[in-house]
């Protein structure tokens, strides 16, 4: 029986009544094929978990402080109208992705955490920017400030999550005057050069990951979402390798990663969006 079992038995001689049985244990191909797909369905839904309970993770780190809850939207803004030129430039493939997500074949609430995790990562963008420029007027604002009051503005406002310089303390010196503290922009450039690596490193790992999943693809029903997330990489690589500032792209870590970066995009430009 197509079941999956199917008996055959094979009576002895009356005279000693033995009665040898042989089980015949037959895989249906059609059974085996429900099975697959069940356990597909399950582990989408179990990436979708994942993804949903991951959406949110990337601001909650800008929200730990009562500082960074008040800076929360001028950080935002200030990031967002830096980000106005790249935005432009990347309206169309914005457009062109969004009617392919409408189109996907993927359930409801699965599109929904993609676009969550976009608009995640476009927000967390515009904070990383505004904090540039904050940790810039800040340095300074703090050159003109005498070493207690630099020291108190220090206690006061936390630096940003994306960056973590070591905090100079100044103790004061009564009987010998000392210079004031000097910030120097170095420091800041260091700090935005490490943000920036790790963001573009980061997502030359996520577009390699896509592109692997969409060739060893054997599953033609996979076809189209795997295309899907592996547009979404590339365009977050894009992104990152388009954010780069003028004052860092000279330095030779973020000219290396910005090379590798560009020679990944071309390569699944001509194998899978070539025009």
């Amino acid at each position: 029986v197509c079941g999956g079992v199917s008996w055959s038995c094979i009576l002895g001689s009356s005279s000693d009544d033995n009665i040898i049985r042989t089980m015949h244990l037959t895989r249906c191909p059609s059974a085996a094929k429900v099975g697959s797909r069940k356990l597909s369905r399950k582990q989408v839904g179990v990436r979708a978990q994942v993804d949903s309970a991951a959406v949110g993770a990337k601001v909650e780190r800008w929200l730990k402080t009562p500082f960074d809850i008040l800076a929360f939207g001028p950080r935002a803004g200030a990031g967002a109208l830096l980000s106005v030129p790249e935005r432009l430039r990347t309206l169309q493939s914005d457009v062109e992705k969004a009617i392919e997500l409408l189109q996907d074949p993927r359930p409801m609430d699965e599109k929904q955490t993609v676009v969550l995790k976009e608009v995640e990562d476009t927000l967390v963008g515009f904070l990383e920017k505004g904090a540039i420029v904050e940790s810039d007027v800040l340095a300074n604002v703090k050159t003109l400030l005498p070493p207690e009051a630099a020291n108190l503005l220090n206690e006061f406002i936390p630096e940003p999550p994306n960056k973590q310089p070591n905090v100079v303390h100044v103790e004061p010196v009564e009987t010998v005057p000392q210079p004031p503290v000097t910030y120097y922009q170095a420091d800041v450039m260091a700090n935005q050069v490490a943000s920036e690596m790790t963001e573009i490193k980061n997502a030359v790992s996520g577009l390699k990951s896509a592109l692997d999943a969409v060739r060893q693809n054997t599953d033609v029903a996979n076809t189209n979402i795997l295309r899907l997330n592996l547009r979404e990489a590339r365009d977050q690589l894009a992104r990152r390798v388009a954010e780069v500032s003028a004052s860092t792209e000279s330095d030779p870590s973020i000219t290396a990663a910005t090379r590798e970066a560009r020679i990944l995009l071309e390569e699944v430009d001509s194998s899978f969006f070539a025009s």
